[in-house]
C-alpha cells in the first residue's frame, strides 16, 4: 500500500514509484467529491477514470463511434445481463465496435483523466495491489504511463498560455489563408460563425474542452476571429441523475444544442440548486419511480407548477405501471430511455423557447 496527500507528494512522484517498480494495481486519486482510479499493470496503465469527469460512453460519442442510443444500449445490457462487465468489451461483445477503436477512445479517455489529476495541488491518494479488479478494464491492451504523463503536461503548459472563457462567443475577423494554421485550428475555426459558446464548439470536435478553448485564443491572437460585442443566451438545464455515464451524455447533448448543463446526483440537494439558480428546464433520470417523486415535490414548491421537466424513463417501467398510474403522474414531459440525441434536443430546446438550428 502507497498513500499520501497530494500537498506533500505530486502525482507525478507517485507515478515515478509505480512505473518503475512494474507495479500492478489500482491508484485511487480523491478531492473532495471528486474521485479518480487508474489501473496499472507492469507499470502500464490499463485503465483510468474519474467521477464527475470524462466518461468511456461519452468519448465514444465524442469521436463518432457510437451513438448516445447505443452506449444506452449498452448501458441497458449491463444492467440487465453484465452487471460488472466494463462498457467497452460490452459494445465489442453487443458488435458495436471493433478492438482498435476502442483501444483509441480508451487512450484519448486515459490522457484526459491523467491532465485534470496533475493539476490537483490538494487531496489524498493511495495505491493497492490488485488481482480481483483485472476484469475491470475495457481492454486487453496497456499504454505507456509516462509517455501519457508528459503528453498531459505539455497540454497543460500550452493551456497556461492562454484560453478564452467556455461562455465566450466568437465571429470570424480576419483572412484565415494569409496565416498559418494547423489541421485542429481549421477544424475549430469552422465551427465559428458569432452564435456558439466555447463550450459549444468544443461539444461538437473530438478534442479535449480545454484544448478548444486553447486554439480559440490562438485564433483570437492571430485575428482570425474575434468576439462578438453582444451576449448569446444559453438556457440552463438541470441534470439529475445517479448514472455518471448519462450525465455526460445528456450534458453533450445540451452543449451541442448551445445549452448550460448543471448536474445534480442528489435528488435532495438539487431542491436548493432550483432556489437559488433558477433553471430553465430540468433532466430527471427516473429510477424506481425516485424521479417521478421529486416532480411531485417540486411542483409543491411556489412558482415551479410550470417549470418544463423531462422525465427519462424505461419502456418496461411504463408499460408495467399501466395507463391508470400514468394519468396520476404530475405534469412533466416523458422520454423514455434509450432515446436518440436528437429527439431529446428537439424536446428540450422546443421546451425553453430555442429552436434546434
Amino acid at each position: 500500500m502507497i498513500e499520501g496527500s497530494l500537498h506533500n507528494v505530486p502525482l507525478t512522484d507517485v507515478f515515478q514509484v509505480i512505473v518503475t517498480s512494474q507495479k500492478a494495481g489500482i491508484l485511487t486519486v480523491i478531492r473532495g467529491v471528486s474521485r479518480a482510479r487508474i489501473y496499472f499493470d507492469v507499470g502500464r496503465i490499463q485503465y483510468a477514470h474519474i467521477t464527475p469527469g470524462v466518461h468511456l460512453g461519452e468519448m465514444l460519442v465524442r469521436m463518432d463511434l457510437l451513438s448516445a442510443h447505443e452506449v444506452q444500449e449498452i448501458l441497458l445490457k449491463q444492467t440487465i445481463e453484465n452487471a460488472g462487465t466494463p462498457l467497452g468489451l460490452t459494445a465489442i461483445g453487443m458488435g458495436f465496435l471493433e478492438d482498435p477503436d476502442l483501444q483509441d477512445a480508451v487512450t484519448r479517455q486515459v490522457l484526459e483523466v491523467l491532465t485534470e489529476l496533475i493539476t490537483w495541488r490538494e487531496g489524498s491518494f493511495n495505491f493497492a495491489e490488485r488481482s480481483q479488479w483485472a476484469s475491470q478494464v475495457p481492454t486487453e491492451h496497456s499504454l505507456d504511463a509516462m509517455a501519457l504523463l508528459m503528453k498531459a503536461a505539455q497540454w497543460i503548459r500550452e493551456w497556461e498560455a492562454g484560453s478564452v472563457a467556455p461562455e465566450s462567443v466568437f465571429q470570424r475577423s480576419g483572412d484565415p489563408t494569409k496565416v498559418r494554421l494547423d489541421e485542429e485550428g481549421w477544424e475549430v475555426l469552422g465551427y465559428v460563425d458569432g452564435k456558439r459558446s466555447a463550450r459549444s464548439i468544443a461539444a461538437e470536435l473530438d478534442l479535449a474542452e480545454r484544448h478548444v478553448y486553447r486554439l480559440l485564443f490562438e485564433l483570437l491572437e492571430l485575428e482570425v476571429i474575434e468576439e462578438v460585442p453582444y451576449s448569446i443566451e444559453e438556457p440552463l438545464i438541470l441534470i439529475i441523475s445517479q448514472s455518471s455515464a448519462l450525465q455526460r451524455l445528456i450534458r453533450l447533448a445540451l452543449q451541442r444544442a448551445r445549452l448550460r448543463a448543471h448536474v445534480v446526483v442528489d435528488l435532495e440537494n438539487s431542491m436548493s440548486y432550483i432556489r437559488d439558480n433558477h433553471p430553465s428546464a430540468i433532466v430527471v433520470d427516473d429510477v424506481e419511480g425516485a424521479g417521478w417523486e421529486f416532480v411531485r415535490d417540486l411542483r409543491k414548491l411556489p412558482g415551479q407548477g410550470h417549470l418544463p421537466v423531462i422525465v427519462l424513463t424505461e419502456a418496461s417501467q411504463n408499460h408495467s405501471q399501466g395507463l391508470f398510474r400514468r394519468f396520476r403522474r404530475p405534469k412533466a414531459n416523458v422520454l423514455e430511455k434509450p432515446f436518440h440525441e436528437i429527439e431529446f434536443q428537439q424536446m428540450i430546446t422546443q421546451l425553453v423557447g430555442k429552436p434546434l438550428t
